[in-house]
């Protein structure tokens, strides 16, 4: 055989090089790939609320509802369970998907009918509102405080039947 002392070395050396350039090639896609990602963006919790409640997808179609100022774990009204509410109620109105009442506008018929934004969600006082406003459904809340925010745990019920047709929970940080 006419080869050179030499010929083994040599496709070692190339098969080495080709093997380190493939390599770095690959480390360096990865590598851009990594950095090239975007950046997720964060969607503000009771939009993140807003959103979930307003899926499409449930057997009932409603037309008209009202959110009641968000309670605590006791039954009574929260500190910020009015501002939690009016919150939600705006994001729910930017999704379309509702026809809403206007909390405040609305305050002074439940008022002359015995009733409140921030009654209790027993099935009969839901009703009540229910029937005072022409309501299809209604959202109630209960914020818990935890760390340096609050829990806060909607629910969408139908007035009729007191079923809940949707539920959510989402933690939203309050700034001290």
């Amino acid at each position: 055989m006419n080869r050179s002392p030499h010929s083994g070395w040599n496709l070692r050396f190339r098969v080495i090089t080709i093997f380190f350039f493939l390599f770095s090639v690959s480390a360096c896609y990865l590598g851009e790939e990594r950095e090239s990602k975007p950046k997720k963006a964060s969607t503000p919790p009771l939009e993140q609320l807003a959103v979930s409640l307003s899926e499409k997808g449930f057997y009932f179609q409603p037309q008209r509802l009202v959110v009641l100022t968000f309670l605590d774990n006791e039954g009574k009204k929260s500190p910020y369970g009015e501002i939690l509410a009016e919150k939600l109620t705006t994001e729910l109105v930017k999704k379309d998907r509702f026809q809403i009442l206007d909390r405040l506008a609305n305050q002074k018929v439940l008022k002359e009918a015995g009733l409140g934004l921030d009654a209790s969600t027993d099935t009969a006082t839901l009703r009540k509102i229910g029937d005072v406003l022409k309501l299809d459904v209604i959202i109630t809340g209960i914020v818990t405080p935890y760390q340096d925010g609050v829990f806060v745990n909607t629910r969408l019920i139908e007035i009729k039947s007191g079923l809940i047709l949707k539920a959510d929970e989402v933690y939203v940080r309050i700034d001290g």
